[in-house]
């Protein structure tokens, strides 16, 4: 989790609050359905920019990721419509 700009760990912060690390977890986590609609959209947003005709490092400025990420999410993409 990041809080005010720095990284804490979910068992850092359970000890801060006297609470459990999975109380933590699912109080800060999001839920399952969330998590894949927001990857499905980041992997589609990755395959177009793409295949628009950009460069890896313009793919990935537009989504704020890394290089390799931008990457990813691609070849997530068209691993999943390769197999529908």
């Amino acid at each position: 989790m990041i809080i005010h700009g720095k990284l804490i760990k979910a068992k850092d912060l359970a000890k801060a609050a006297g609470v459990s690390r999975s109380t933590v977890i699912k109080y800060y986590g999001i839920s399952r359905e969330n998590y894949e609609r927001v990857a499905t959209e980041r992997r589609k947003l990755a395959f177009e920019l793409r295949s628009s005709g950009l460069k890896w490092k313009e793919v990935a400025e537009k989504m704020n990721t890394t290089n390799y990420s931008a990457i990813a999410y691609y070849r997530r993409y068209v691993a999943l419509a390769k197999n529908k």
